[in-house]
């Protein structure tokens, strides 16, 4: 049981230890935001389920978010290629498949 604490305790110091890589004061900047006490208690909460501070915790998050933007784009790739119209619609569904109508007949002609 004791070796199982410790290594809880080493992994929670690994995890606190991940956003502290020799950051001088004049690379941080204040951020806040206005939160319900109803959303502060939730971060609060969640974040001592994971033995984490608060900031810790949304780090986590943002940083688990942030992995779906850190693409490599390879020479010669497609996405090279439309790399420059990437982003450039604003709006509209993520995915034509959210509308039904737009997929009602599709491959209606291959079936006859």
């Amino acid at each position: 049981m004791l070796q199982q604490i410790i290594k809880f305790v080493a992994t929670i110091n690994n995890f606190r230890a991940m956003g502290k890589k020799d950051k001088s004061k004049k690379d941080i900047v204040w951020f806040g935001m206005k939160l319900t006490p109803e959303e502060k208690a939730k971060i609060k909460m969640l974040a001592k389920k994971k033995g984490v501070s608060q900031k810790d915790f949304i780090m986590s998050l943002v940083n688990e978010e942030m992995i779906e933007y850190e693409v490599e784009v390879k020479p010669g790739s497609t996405l090279e290629k439309l790399e420059k119209y990437v982003g450039i619609i604003d709006e509209g569904p993520a995915d034509l498949s959210s509308n039904p109508k737009y997929l009602e007949d599709l491959g209606k002609d291959s079936l006859s």
